[in-house]
Formats: C-alpha cells, structure tokens, sequence
C-alpha cells in the first residue's frame, strides 16, 4: 500500500493554509470547496505512476466557518448529504482508476451541529469525552457508522474502494481536561469501570482501557454493516510532544509543556482494531533521520518485543511522513532524506506508507510531491525502494 495524503485547506481572509475542506459543499455561509478536476488529475497520476491509496480527512468542526460533513448547524439532521455526495463522486473516479481511498475522521471532534452536539452536553474544546464517556462514544459511533451506511445504501459498489475506515488522525487525550483535571475521587468511564484519578497507574488504565473499549464498539458496529471493512487508528509519536511513556505515564495535567498523550501502538495493538497507523516527521535538526526516526517509534513502543507479536496478526503502516522546510532547505535534499526514511520502514517490514502530501500548497511549512514530480518519482519510486540505502 503506497500513496499520498489528499487535502484542500480553505484560506481564511485571504492567509494561506486553514483547514480541511477537501469535500466541502455549498451550505449558508460557506462555498463549496471540493474540486472534482483536480481529483479526476491526481487519480489519473497516481494510475499512471503505480500508486495505490489516497489518504484523505472527513471534516465538519467549526459552524459557519468550515461546517464540512456538520452542514447546516440547526437543519442538518446528522451528516450533510451533499457533502456526502461529494466523497461519492471521489469514490467513484477512485473506483474507476483502481486506487483505494482511506478516510479518517478528523481529529476525534463530532460534526459541528445541533444534532450531535445536543445528544449531551458536548464541548468541541474537551475530545476527551468522546472517548471516555458512554455519551461521547455512542455519538462517534453514530457519526462513524452513518458515514458507511450512506454508501452501503446509495452505491454499495464503492465499498471495497475503501481501504478502511480511521478513527481518528492522530488519537490523543488532554491532560488538561476533565476527568484528568480531577487528581482525586473516581471516574465511571464508558466501559463501566471505575478508575481512582489519584492513583497514577489507574489514570494511565483509564487512557489505555478507555481507548479499547472505544475502539471495540466502533468495531462491532462497523463491521455489523460491512464484515469486510477494516478499522483503523493514526497516531504521532509520544516523542513529537517530548515525552517518554514510562515517564509520563498518568496524564497529569501541567507536568509538560504540551498536554497531549497519545496512546501507544503497543497499547492499540491489544484492542479489536485492523491495523495501525503511525506518523513520523523530524523537527529536531540535531538528530540525524536514521536516529529521528529510531528514537520517535521507540518513543511508541514500535520495536518492542510486544509490537513484534502484534505485528505478527496486525499490520503496521506510516499514514503520514513527511519533510518540514526548517529542516530540510530544498526539495531535493526533503526527497533524499524522505528515501532514508523510505528504507528505514522498508528494513522494518511496515505495511505501507503514505505521503504527507499529494499537492497541498496551502500548507506552505512542508514539501508536497508535486512540489517536483518527476523528482519524487524518480528517487522515491513508489516506496518500494530500488536500492537500499541503509546499511547493516
């Protein structure tokens, strides 16, 4: 499995980047943003090259201003059709050029309307919730499963052009919101336990247990619809947010600068999902690619003895990497260092490996593969690697 990721970020008052619309319809106060000509491009690209799977996210997160999948905030009565409408269409051309699609639901959020946001006392800013309450869980597997119910129903046929369903880009829980933000008394997660949040090992069992029993229920229903489909779940790597598991085991808010933890692919590997997805980017420029890379999937688990029997049932894939432009100062030198990284995951046998991006000028901090195409193609192939170089 080797492709890109495929995003459009509509600009906000005329600055570059923003956020995801790449299937985005007309709705009250926005204009529609999906580009059916530029898809119909790429997929012909991709077909020509040898590229096979096209990564791409399900947005509806901020009403009036980026509403996506939510549509109209107060008469959306759960997904917005014509937005759905539109990922039928990238479907279809997808379908009709061999490639699969792989969607991820946005960054854990619901879809910003009344419908979901009234089902319980939801806030956009606490994602914690929509994992570790019955409540939250309940909405994301409704938004989940309505999403491949559409299909199933308008066009089944589009069906197996989806290489799986993903839960979330990149999971991750706040140290810095509730329940976590409570250092004493109990919490009654969404599975029925209860977890003493003075206790550091309990606070870390609510985070690892709460994510399984989440990922278990999406499970079940996804497959209730459609036997065949896969789940899956993206993560970054605990080390992108200078953190070591063993030492910041917990959640204890304040303890870092930054508060997000995401749970490790060794403690994903444990639940009922498919397969996994981790991303990988350097930001250290004291650190080599090979020890980058080395040291960010240690800083997940990837090399443990534990991940090596998972892997055994369930495949590991790199669903984003990547090159900043204050690390790497031309494109050329992002293309070497991205066939280093190429190799490294090839010598560690993952199951595939996606692109971050396709074409996305708007997100002007990286380079994109149509940046030089031929470039690209030329040195990186389809990620197959023509001759290694990494040695022993």
């Amino acid at each position: 499995m080797t492709g890109f990721n495929y995003i459009r970020l509509r600009s906000a008052d005329g600055q570059p980047g923003g956020d995801h619309s790449t299937f985005d319809a007309d709705t009250e106060f926005t204009k529609a943003d999906y580009d059916p000509d530029r898809a119909e491009a790429m997929f012909h690209t991709l077909e020509k090259t040898g590229y096979n799977t096209v990564r791409v996210f399900i947005i509806g997160r901020r009403p009036g201003v980026n509403p996506g999948i939510g549509g109209e905030y107060h008469t959306t009565k759960g997904l917005y059709e014509p937005y759905l409408e539109n990922v039928l269409d990238f479907l279809r051309r997808a379908t009709r050029h061999g490639i699969r699609v792989f969607p991820t639901f946005g960054d854990g959020e619901l879809p910003a309307n009344a419908y979901f946001m009234d089902q319980f006392k939801a806030d956009e800013e606490n994602k914690n919730v929509f994992i570790l309450t019955k409540e939250g869980v309940n909405a994301r597997v409704e938004y989940i499963t309505s999403f491949l119910s559409y299909f199933k129903m308008k066009e089944p046929a589009v069906l197996p052009t989806l290489l799986g369903l993903q839960c979330q880009n990149e999971a991750n829980l706040e140290a810095d919101h509730w329940p976590f933000t409570d250092k004493e008394g109990t919490f009654k997660a969404a599975n029925g336990k209860r977890y003493d949040l003075s206790d550091t090992d309990e606070r870390q069992a609510l985070m690892d247990e709460g994510y399984r029993y989440y990922h278990k229920r999406v499970v079940e229903a996804v497959k209730a619809i459609d036997p065949e489909m896969l789940v899956a779940e993206g993560v970054f790597v605990p080390a992108a947010v200078g953190k070591d598991p063993k030492d910041a085991a917990g959640l204890w808010p304040g303890k870092y600068k930054d508060d997000r933890y995401p749970p490790t692919l060794a403690s994903l590997g444990n639940g009922a999902l498919d397969f996994l997805d981790v991303h990988f980017y350097r930001h250290n420029g004291k650190e080599t690619v090979k020890e980058a890379f080395k040291d960010n999937l240690a800083s997940t688990g990837f090399f443990a003895p534990e991940m090596k029997e998972i892997r055994k049932t369930k495949p590991v894939i790199i669903g984003e990497f990547g090159a900043f432009d204050f690390m790497e100062k031309t494109f050329e030198e992002a293309v070497d260092h991205m066939v280093i990284v190429r190799d490294l995951a090839l010598k560690e046998k993952v199951n595939g490996m996606l692109f971050w991006t396709y074409d996305c000028q708007e997100q002007a901090r990286l380079y994109h593969a149509t940046d030089g195409w031929g470039l690209f193609v030329r040195k990186l192939g389809t990620f197959g690697g023509p001759e290694s170089t990494i040695k022993e």
